[in-house]
C-alpha cells in the first residue's frame, strides 16, 4: 500500500477560537502543490469520516454502500438497481451484493418493476426505514464529531463548497 511521506506542521486558531488550548498539529504531504494538497486532505478527511461511520454501523451489520442505497430508496422512493447503481457511482457486482445483504435483512426487497417486466425495482420495507432511523442517529453523532473543530457557519460554507464540487464531478 502506497503511503506519502508527510511533514507536520502546526496550525494557528482562528480567532474566534484563540481560546483552544494549543495549536493542533497537522500532516500534510511532502513537496505538493496547492491543488494536490487540497486532494490529499480532502482523501484524508474521507478517509477518517468512512473509517468512522464503518465502525458507528458495524453494529447493525451495515456499512456505508448500505447506507447509500437506504438513504436513496428512503428519498427518492422505488427505484432500479440500475438507477441506483448510476447514483452511487459503483460497479453492477457491487450493487447485487448490497441489495442482497439488505433483502437478507429484511431493510429492502426487490419487486418487478411496472414499466419493465425484465428489471426489478428496490424498494425500502418497513424495517428498512426503522433501521436508517437508528443509524441516523449514530451517524449524526460521527459527523457532529468529526466536524466540531468547525463552527457552525464553517459547516455551511463547507456544505456549499463540497457540493459544488461533487456537482462538477456529475457533469465531467
Amino acid at each position: 500500500m502506497y503511503t506519502p511521506a508527510v511533514k507536520t506542521r502546526a496550525t494557528r486558531p482562528a480567532a474566534k477560537t484563540a481560546a483552544r488550548k494549543s495549536p493542533k498539529t497537522v500532516a500534510e504531504p511532502h513537496g505538493l502543490s496547492g491543488s494536490a494538497e487540497t486532494a490529499f486532505l480532502l482523501q484524508r478527511g474521507h478517509r477518517r469520516l468512512r473509517a468512522a461511520i464503518s465502525e458507528a454501523l458495524r453494529p447493525w451489520g451495515l456499512n456505508m454502500g448500505h447506507l447509500g442505497v437506504l438513504g436513496l430508496l428512503y428519498s427518492r422512493g422505488s427505484l432500479s438497481q440500475q438507477q441506483l447503481i448510476e447514483l452511487l457511482e459503483i460497479d453492477k457486482s457491487s450493487m447485487v451484493y448490497l441489495v442482497d445483504e439488505l433483502e437478507r435483512q429484511e431493510l429492502a426487497e426487490r419487486r418487478p418493476a411496472p414499466a419493465d417486466r425484465r428489471a426489478y425495482a428496490v424498494e425500502l420495507t418497513a424495517r428498512g426505514r426503522a433501521r436508517l432511523a437508528e443509524v441516523g442517529v449514530a451517524v449524526e453523532r460521527v459527523q457532529e464529531a468529526l466536524l466540531s473543530p468547525l463552527s457552525a457557519r464553517e459547516r455551511v460554507v463547507l456544505n456549499g463548497l463540497l457540493t459544488r464540487i461533487a456537482g462538477d464531478a456529475e457533469r465531467s
